[in-house]
């Protein structure tokens, strides 16, 4: 049985994402996948599961790989809320987590162990650090850097690696901007190499895989889509209350003062994604079907449009069964611009 550890060097490089491609990687391959977080923080609003309160990733890969596991038992630290690790120090956590993974990892082939946000300052709590952890287990380590300098990447990379006497077996650079990418490709991977990490693939900055779904912003704003589930899924760059996409059937909508417009990845071709209706009023039958005819989703809430606008801009929603496809489009962009799956293989 072998262990994966994933570490982020910070600045939201995606590590959910690519745990949850390296899970998909790895049952391709007809492996028997485990998850295990060591400790999580826990959001403000917590998830909760029939095993209490929940780390959003845990929540996703009980789902994900079909894990039956308490959530205790996949994240057995959860910071700050949980009391009961109250007063325990490094010696006691780390027991506790061993337990633990002993119990996730039964039957497995590989265990994917998520690290915390950044990976050298663990958010374990006093004498527990990600470094440790990977140390203990053994693992081998897959780490996610976002791209923004060569010498902040070759630092960061490299300094650990040397820390975890060679453990960095692969690197993913994420979010390198499309005018970098030639010299990421030639220079910096290449340099990474030479140093000693066996893999390091770069991975251009998509839209795709920042946008928002429609289902989502109902969600983030807690709203009900009108009319079923057609054109939950379509995806949305942005937001605005002006009427500049409004045209043709849809300037209807500029007879509706309370909206949000959801302005989809390809404005030019078809520039509205969705339209949130606030303030709670149910609209009229004829918007209704002006929307339905152009598959147009509407999202009705209670919220006021400022209110809505404020909660889409500090909306950082984690990944849920829905974000699949964003699986699918991160891995066809390793696959597209490096070298297969060596990634993986330098991991096993």
């Amino acid at each position: 049985m072998r262990s994966i550890f994933i570490g982020s060097t910070g600045a939201g490089p995606g590590q959910t994402l690519a745990t949850w491609a390296l899970a998909a990687r790895l049952k391709e391959r007809g492996l028997k996948v485990g998850f295990f977080k060591p400790y999580g923080l826990l959001p403000d609003s917590t998830v909760s599961s029939p095993g209490g309160f929940c780390d959003p990733d845990v929540l996703l890969f009980k789902q994900v790989l079909e894990i039956s596991a308490p959530d205790e038992t996949l994240c057995p630290i959860p910071f700050p809320e949980n009391q009961a690790s109250a007063g325990m120090q490094g010696e006691e956590l780390v027991e506790k987590i061993q337990k633990a993974y002993l119990e996730v990892s039964r039957g497995k082939d590989v265990v994917l162990i998520m690290g915390g946000k950044e990976i050298f300052f663990g958010e374990g709590g006093p004498g527990l650090s990600d470094g440790l952890l990977v140390k203990s287990f053994e693992s081998s380590v897959l780490l996610i850097d976002r791209y923004q300098r060569d010498n902040l990447t070759f630092y960061s990379v490299l300094s650990l690696n040397s820390f975890l006497e060679g453990r960095v077996k692969s690197v993913i650079l994420n979010h390198v901007p499309a005018d970098k990418m030639d010299h990421v490709k030639t220079k910096v991977v290449s340099f990474l190499q030479q140093k000693g990490v066996k893999s390091a693939v770069a991975v251009p900055e998509d839209p795709i895989l920042a946008a928002l779904t429609v289902s989502g912003i109902a969600d983030i704003t807690g709203g009900e889509i009108l009319g079923g589930a057609r054109g939950e899924g379509n995806l949305v760059q942005t937001s605005t209350i002006g009427a500049k996409h409004l045209e043709g059937p849809l300037s209807i909508f500029k007879q509706v003062y309370n909206k949000v417009v959801l302005v989809g990845l390809n404005p030019e071709e078809k520039p509205v994604s969705g339209i949130i209706l606030t303030g709670g009023k149910t609209p009229g039958e004829r918007v209704v079907k002006v929307a339905q005819d152009r598959e147009i989703p509407l999202i009705l809430t209670r919220g006021d449009t400022f209110q809505v606008m404020e909660r889409l801009e500090k909306a950082r929603p984690g990944l849920t069964l829905k974000d699949e496809f964003k699986v699918h489009r991160f891995l066809k962009l390793i696959d597209g611009v490096n070298s297969g799956s060596r990634w993986v293989e330098e991991l096993l």
